[in-house]
């Protein structure tokens, strides 16, 4: 099976490609599936949700096999060998990488407080970053203080924004990618993310509270 080249690495912005089926094959419930190389769809994971989009105008649902390859299921059975044409929802993908730029973002905004990252979620209405509470010094209890720590944050993160720094990413020769936003972090992520800060509309830090055992700091953020 040729290697599947996964496009949305490179390119947050190619919404359309042709492309050729590599392998297919059945799910569990006998479901046919295609992947296509290069791939322009971003499957669940690192807190990030699935594109929704097309192959030859047929919507598709996107996954991803045990061995990491990306799959598409409702195209048909397009033969191994064949070309077919991609597309991805561009509007749901830009709100995708808006959110989880911004979370990057915010995770960078907790650890310079001297916060410990415990998870995440950059999905559209449940967009969070989760720190260990007994690395925070702050008083979180009232509200008041609440907002002064919430109101802190959003000024770093205004400013952050405003430098409209570029992000970019590369692969190492393992196959690891690295996601930089000049002047601010480095991480290993499998994201799409926008092309500069300056893309981010919106970004906002709605609350900071510790709920089961974890502060979470809830966030929105669209795209430009």
């Amino acid at each position: 099976m040729e290697q599947q080249l996964n496009a949305y690495y490179f390119d947050t912005y190619l919404f359309e490609a042709d492309a050729t089926v590599i392998a297919a094959g059945h799910d569990d419930g006998g479901e046919p599936w295609i992947a296509v190389s290069p791939n322009i769809f971003h499957p669940r994971g690192g807190g990030q949700m699935e594109d929704s989009g097309t192959v030859d105008g047929r919507e598709v649902a996107v996954g991803r096999l045990d061995d990491g390859l990306v799959v598409l299921t409702g195209a048909g059975k397009p033969a191994v060998g064949s070309m077919v044409r991609t597309a991805v929802d561009a509007d749901t993908r830009l709100l995708h990488a808006a959110l989880h730029t911004a979370g990057h973002l915010l995770g960078f905004l907790g650890e310079e407080r001297g916060w410990r990252h415990r998870g995440h979620s950059h999905f559209p209405g449940q967009a969070r970053l989760d720190f260990h509470p007994e690395s925070v010094a702050e008083d979180l209890v009232a509200a008041q203080a609440r907002e002064l720590v919430v109101g802190g944050i959003q000024e770093r993160l205004d400013a952050l924004v405003a430098t409209k720094a570029p992000v970019t990413s590369s692969l190492d020769e393992d196959g690891v990618r690295t996601v930089v936003i000049a002047g601010v972090s480095a991480e290993a992520c499998g994201g799409t993310h926008v092309r500069d800060l300056g893309a981010l509309r919106g970004a906002r830090v709605l609350d900071a509270k510790v709920k089961r055992g974890a502060l979470k700091v809830r966030y929105e953020a669209t795209h430009d």
